[in-house]
Protein backbone atom coordinates (compact mmCIF):
# COMPACT_ATOMS: atom_id res chain seq x y z
CA UNK A 1 0.00 0.00 0.00
CA UNK A 2 1.00 3.38 -0.41
CA UNK A 3 1.22 5.80 2.41
CA UNK A 4 1.42 9.87 1.82
CA UNK A 5 2.74 12.05 3.99
CA UNK A 6 1.27 13.24 7.09
CA UNK A 7 -0.57 16.76 6.86
CA UNK A 8 2.04 18.95 8.86
CA UNK A 9 4.96 17.58 7.07
CA UNK A 10 2.82 19.10 3.81
CA UNK A 11 1.97 21.57 5.19
CA UNK A 12 5.77 22.77 6.65
CA UNK A 13 7.40 21.59 3.75
CA UNK A 14 4.72 24.37 1.86
CA UNK A 15 5.83 26.75 3.99
CA UNK A 16 9.42 26.18 4.05
CA UNK A 17 9.41 25.92 -0.24
CA UNK A 18 7.43 29.44 -0.01
CA UNK A 19 10.06 31.58 2.20
CA UNK A 20 12.42 30.44 -0.54
CA UNK A 21 10.65 31.51 -3.34
CA UNK A 22 11.56 28.10 -5.49
CA UNK A 23 11.74 24.50 -5.50
CA UNK A 24 15.34 23.66 -7.34
CA UNK A 25 15.99 20.57 -9.03
CA UNK A 26 17.35 17.10 -7.64
CA UNK A 27 19.58 16.27 -5.73
CA UNK A 28 19.08 19.05 -3.77
CA UNK A 29 21.61 20.99 -1.23
CA UNK A 30 19.22 22.58 0.96
CA UNK A 31 22.14 24.76 2.47
CA UNK A 32 21.70 26.47 -0.89
CA UNK A 33 18.24 27.47 -0.02
CA UNK A 34 19.12 28.36 3.68
CA UNK A 35 21.22 31.23 3.33
CA UNK A 36 19.39 34.09 3.87
CA UNK A 37 17.14 33.01 6.87
CA UNK A 38 17.51 35.78 9.52
CA UNK A 39 16.84 33.29 12.70
CA UNK A 40 19.27 30.40 11.39
CA UNK A 41 22.98 30.28 11.62
CA UNK A 42 24.47 27.65 9.78
CA UNK A 43 28.02 26.73 9.91
CA UNK A 44 30.80 23.88 8.66
CA UNK A 45 32.64 22.40 10.95
CA UNK A 46 35.69 19.90 9.65
CA UNK A 47 35.70 16.75 11.52
CA UNK A 48 32.62 17.93 14.29
CA UNK A 49 33.15 16.66 17.56
CA UNK A 50 31.56 17.52 20.81
CA UNK A 51 33.99 20.03 21.65
CA UNK A 52 34.02 22.39 18.60
CA UNK A 53 29.94 21.47 18.97
CA UNK A 54 30.04 22.92 23.06
CA UNK A 55 32.67 26.00 20.91
CA UNK A 56 30.63 26.92 18.63
CA UNK A 57 27.15 26.88 20.48
CA UNK A 58 28.99 29.18 23.46
CA UNK A 59 29.67 31.57 20.81
CA UNK A 60 25.88 31.87 19.69
CA UNK A 61 24.99 31.63 23.71
CA UNK A 62 23.29 28.05 22.82
CA UNK A 63 23.76 26.50 26.57
CA UNK A 64 25.26 22.87 25.85
CA UNK A 65 25.50 20.18 28.50
CA UNK A 66 28.79 18.15 28.68
CA UNK A 67 29.16 14.80 27.20
CA UNK A 68 30.86 11.65 28.59
CA UNK A 69 33.03 11.65 25.90
CA UNK A 70 34.36 13.78 22.80
CA UNK A 71 32.46 11.54 20.28
CA UNK A 72 32.70 12.73 16.29
CA UNK A 73 29.05 14.40 14.60
CA UNK A 74 27.66 14.29 11.26
CA UNK A 75 25.64 17.35 12.51
CA UNK A 76 24.11 18.78 15.39
CA UNK A 77 21.10 21.60 16.17
CA UNK A 78 20.63 24.16 18.96
CA UNK A 79 18.46 27.07 19.25
CA UNK A 80 18.31 29.36 21.57
CA UNK A 81 15.41 32.53 21.69
CA UNK A 82 13.65 31.02 18.52
CA UNK A 83 17.19 31.95 16.84
CA UNK A 84 18.59 28.52 15.31
CA UNK A 85 22.21 27.09 14.55
CA UNK A 86 22.98 24.03 12.65
CA UNK A 87 26.81 23.01 12.68
CA UNK A 88 27.57 20.15 9.69
CA UNK A 89 30.40 17.66 9.09
CA UNK A 90 31.49 18.94 5.32
CA UNK A 91 33.75 16.17 5.19
CA UNK A 92 30.82 13.85 5.17
CA UNK A 93 30.51 11.87 1.32
CA UNK A 94 27.73 14.27 -0.38
CA UNK A 95 24.87 12.32 0.06
CA UNK A 96 25.15 12.03 3.74
CA UNK A 97 25.81 15.84 4.32
CA UNK A 98 22.52 16.54 2.11
CA UNK A 99 20.16 14.08 4.45
CA UNK A 100 22.29 15.13 7.65
CA UNK A 101 21.85 19.34 7.19
CA UNK A 102 18.37 18.64 5.61
CA UNK A 103 17.49 16.22 8.74
CA UNK A 104 18.99 18.96 10.93
CA UNK A 105 16.82 21.55 9.42
CA UNK A 106 13.77 20.22 10.02
CA UNK A 107 14.67 19.79 13.47
CA UNK A 108 14.79 23.63 13.14
CA UNK A 109 11.53 23.66 11.08
CA UNK A 110 9.26 21.40 13.54
CA UNK A 111 10.87 21.77 16.75
CA UNK A 112 12.09 25.39 17.10
CA UNK A 113 10.11 27.04 14.67
CA UNK A 114 6.78 25.95 14.31
CA UNK A 115 6.70 24.88 18.05
CA UNK A 116 7.07 28.96 19.15
CA UNK A 117 4.18 29.61 16.09
CA UNK A 118 1.99 27.63 17.23
CA UNK A 119 2.23 28.71 21.00
CA UNK A 120 2.07 32.37 19.77
CA UNK A 121 -1.11 31.41 17.63
CA UNK A 122 -2.94 30.31 20.88
CA UNK A 123 -1.71 32.55 23.57
CA UNK A 124 0.35 35.76 21.92
CA UNK A 125 3.56 36.56 21.69
CA UNK A 126 3.48 36.49 26.25
CA UNK A 127 4.06 33.38 25.69
CA UNK A 128 7.91 33.96 24.27
CA UNK A 129 8.93 34.92 27.41
CA UNK A 130 7.75 31.29 29.01
CA UNK A 131 9.60 29.96 25.92
CA UNK A 132 12.84 31.66 26.43
CA UNK A 133 13.26 30.41 29.84
CA UNK A 134 12.15 34.36 31.41
CA UNK A 135 9.40 33.13 33.30
CA UNK A 136 7.42 30.15 34.26
CA UNK A 137 4.36 29.28 32.87
CA UNK A 138 0.88 30.40 34.66
CA UNK A 139 -0.64 27.27 35.81
CA UNK A 140 -3.57 28.18 33.20
CA UNK A 141 -0.87 28.08 30.23
CA UNK A 142 0.56 24.69 31.27
CA UNK A 143 -3.08 23.26 31.85
CA UNK A 144 -4.12 24.57 28.35
CA UNK A 145 -1.03 22.56 27.16
CA UNK A 146 0.59 25.60 25.72
CA UNK A 147 4.25 23.93 26.18
CA UNK A 148 3.12 20.71 24.44
CA UNK A 149 5.88 19.66 22.32
CA UNK A 150 7.89 23.07 22.84
CA UNK A 151 11.41 23.34 24.80
CA UNK A 152 11.84 25.84 27.17
CA UNK A 153 15.23 27.83 27.46
CA UNK A 154 17.94 26.88 24.81
CA UNK A 155 17.28 23.35 22.54
CA UNK A 156 19.78 21.15 21.68
CA UNK A 157 20.20 17.91 19.11
CA UNK A 158 23.22 16.32 18.13
CA UNK A 159 23.38 13.56 15.22
CA UNK A 160 26.10 10.79 16.61
CA UNK A 161 28.31 8.82 13.72
CA UNK A 162 25.97 5.63 15.04
CA UNK A 163 22.59 7.00 14.99
CA UNK A 164 20.79 4.33 13.29
CA UNK A 165 21.20 1.75 15.71
CA UNK A 166 21.07 3.45 18.80
CA UNK A 167 18.03 3.31 21.24
CA UNK A 168 16.49 6.46 22.58
CA UNK A 169 13.61 7.22 24.63
CA UNK A 170 10.13 7.95 22.89
CA UNK A 171 10.25 11.08 22.77
CA UNK A 172 13.61 11.69 21.16
CA UNK A 173 12.39 8.81 18.76
CA UNK A 174 9.17 10.35 18.27
CA UNK A 175 11.44 13.71 17.44
CA UNK A 176 14.03 11.96 15.25
CA UNK A 177 11.53 10.38 13.12
CA UNK A 178 9.40 13.59 12.70
CA UNK A 179 12.86 14.88 11.43
CA UNK A 180 13.44 12.11 9.14
CA UNK A 181 9.67 12.53 7.60
CA UNK A 182 10.29 15.85 7.22
CA UNK A 183 13.58 15.90 5.57
CA UNK A 184 12.65 13.26 3.07
CA UNK A 185 9.59 15.20 1.68
CA UNK A 186 12.07 17.93 1.37
CA UNK A 187 14.94 16.14 -0.69
CA UNK A 188 12.52 14.32 -2.56
CA UNK A 189 8.83 15.07 -2.36
CA UNK A 190 6.04 12.60 -2.38
CA UNK A 191 4.46 14.04 -5.66
CA UNK A 192 7.85 13.82 -7.27
CA UNK A 193 9.06 10.63 -6.66
CA UNK A 194 5.48 8.96 -7.16
CA UNK A 195 5.72 5.80 -5.55
CA UNK A 196 2.96 3.83 -7.19
CA UNK A 197 5.00 4.36 -10.56
CA UNK A 198 7.71 1.69 -9.31
CA UNK A 199 7.61 -1.48 -9.82
CA UNK A 200 8.85 -2.71 -6.43
CA UNK A 201 10.23 -1.64 -3.31
CA UNK A 202 13.87 -2.21 -4.68
CA UNK A 203 12.82 -0.05 -7.60
CA UNK A 204 11.84 3.44 -5.74
CA UNK A 205 15.20 2.59 -3.39
CA UNK A 206 17.20 2.85 -6.30
CA UNK A 207 15.20 5.95 -7.46
CA UNK A 208 15.52 7.53 -3.97
CA UNK A 209 19.51 7.10 -4.60
CA UNK A 210 20.09 7.79 -7.95
CA UNK A 211 17.58 10.78 -8.57
CA UNK A 212 16.98 12.15 -5.41
CA UNK A 213 20.56 11.92 -3.62
CA UNK A 214 19.63 10.13 -0.76
CA UNK A 215 22.05 7.67 1.50
CA UNK A 216 21.22 4.09 0.78
CA UNK A 217 20.25 3.41 4.54
CA UNK A 218 17.37 6.53 4.71
CA UNK A 219 16.45 5.62 1.32
CA UNK A 220 15.57 1.84 2.58
CA UNK A 221 13.69 3.66 5.36
CA UNK A 222 11.83 6.18 2.84
CA UNK A 223 10.78 3.41 0.55
CA UNK A 224 9.24 1.38 3.53
CA UNK A 225 7.22 4.67 5.13
CA UNK A 226 6.03 4.97 1.30
CA UNK A 227 5.34 1.48 0.32
CA UNK A 228 4.30 -0.51 3.65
Amino acid sequence: MIARPEVWVLELAARFWAEVGHEPGFPRDLRDATWNFPDLHVKEILNLSAATVAQEFARHNVPCAPLAEDRQFYGCFGARRGVGVILVDPTLPADELRFTFAHELAHFLRDCREARRRAVARFGTGILDVLDGNRPATPMERLAGALRGVTIGSHTHFLERDRWGRVVDEATWEAEEGADRLAFELLAPFDAVDPEAAPSRAALVSRLISVFGLPTVPAEKYAILLRY
